[in-house]
């Protein structure tokens, strides 16, 4: 699986590099073009859409350079080669998935890192990072910064292997390349089957987690500012947080992204034909 993971890196580095490198480029021509405009001008508000859209479009043109990836391997050649490897179906989709988040979180970092040394050079004031990383430890709390990356790393997790079922389901219901993109039908379909699923678990068992406070109680009680403490059984005068999340609902998505992804192993390892 480890030499699988460095031939998906070899595969995909050029790509992800150059697109690394674009970003970095119109960055900087943002940053240098938008010195001299005021925050709250409409240029300001111009300059801020457009670093938006840049990350969304990063975000956005390296998803679909993975997705694609995984699609080739299905319906093209280059396929023969990885399905007749010694490896079982779920350690080839381990291994995409490894690395696909390994390349949004190289992006994401070098990104964020960049965009900070731009507001170092750029900014016509001087900045107390110390003061100001202070004021956000106190302001979130180290269970919301977690819970955060957390469901971006489930989130992203969740798509993919939707995604990889699908196409893997697509080629074994369709054998035929020409309409291979059928795919996509597939993935709106199930899509719209788990999340009918999830919502009707919602409605079913309307508890939910407080990440802040590690309570559980009902919106209903939650937000009148009264919450089963969790594990002590009893209630709690606290003021409901922002971070609640629906317990079955959280549960089910878990127990969703693993089936999907023994289930994609399955079809790799015994229904797909190359």
């Amino acid at each position: 699986m480890i030499k699988y993971m460095k031939y998906e890196v070899k595969g995909t580095y050029r790509y992800i590099l150059s697109v690394l490198v674009l970003v970095l480029i119109l960055i900087t021509g943002l940053y240098a073009s938008g010195d001299h405009v005021q925050g709250g001008s409409f240029g300001g508000g111009l300059f801020m859409g457009l670093s938006m859209m840049i990350i969304f479009g990063t975000v956005l043109v390296t998803f679909l350079y993975i997705v694609g990836s995984f699609r080739k391997e299905l319906y093209e050649d280059r396929g023969f080669l990885t399905f007749t490897l010694p490896l079982k179906g779920i350690e080839i989709v381990g291994a995409k998935l490894i690395v696909a988040l390994m390349w949004f979180f190289i992006l994401g970092i070098a990104i964020a890192f960049y965009n900070l040394v731009m507001a170092l050079s750029f900014t016509p004031f001087e900045l107390n990072f110390s003061e100001l990383f202070a004021e956000i430890i106190n302001s979130v709390s180290i269970k919301v910064v977690f819970f955060i990356l957390f469901s971006a790393i489930f989130g992203g997790v969740y798509m993919l292997i939707l995604i990889y079922f699908s196409m893997a389901l697509g080629k074994v219901t369709f054998r035929n390349k020409r309409i291979g993109g059928l795919w996509f039908i597939i993935f709106l379909i199930l899509n719209g089957i788990l999340s009918i699923g999830q919502f009707g678990l919602e409605t079913f068992f309307p508890y939910y987690l407080d990440i802040e406070t590690f309570t559980v109680g009902t919106k209903e009680i939650m937000n009148s500012g009264y919450n089963f403490v969790f594990g002590n059984g009893g209630f709690h005068g606290q003021g409901a947080g922002m971070f609640q999340v629906n317990i079955i609902s959280n549960i089910y998505s878990v127990i969703t992204v693993v089936a999907l992804f023994f289930g994609t192993g399955y079809l790799i390892e015994k229904k797909i034909d190359i």
